[in-house]
């Protein structure tokens, strides 16, 4: 097998492996992989859920729906416990997550999941 094959041959099975049969990452909590299963089901329920780096720690925000006029968008921990809600009807004020702009701070990672 010449190299450039094998090299070829390598890389598309650790990009096949980097995620499960769903189609979300393997790395995310299982408690994130069910609410998405879950977000599947209702079509009102959350858009995307996105990754970000937060005060020194992983937070996954849950973008609600379209549909759902002026909704807020809730950021959860690694352990699914709730953080904050930010953005949705109110002004700027509501981007506050404790105690700084969520939007200003927040280092966006990656899309876990989008509909």
């Amino acid at each position: 097998m010449k190299p450039w094959s094998f090299i070829t041959v390598l890389s598309l099975l650790v990009v096949i492996s980097c995620k499960k049969e769903d189609g979300l990452p393997k790395d995310i909590p299982d408690c994130l992989r069910q609410t998405i299963e879950t977000a599947k089901q209702n079509e009102y329920g959350i858009e995307e859920v996105v990754e970000y780096e937060y005060q020194g720690q992983i937070v996954y925000a849950h973008t609600p729906s379209s549909k759902i006029a002026d909704a807020a968008t809730p950021i959860y921990d690694v352990t699914c416990n709730y953080v904050c809600s930010v953005g949705g009807f109110g002004g700027p004020m509501i981007s506050q997550c404790n105690g700084e702009n969520f939007f200003d701070k927040a280092i966006k990672k990656r899309v876990i999941w989008t509909r």
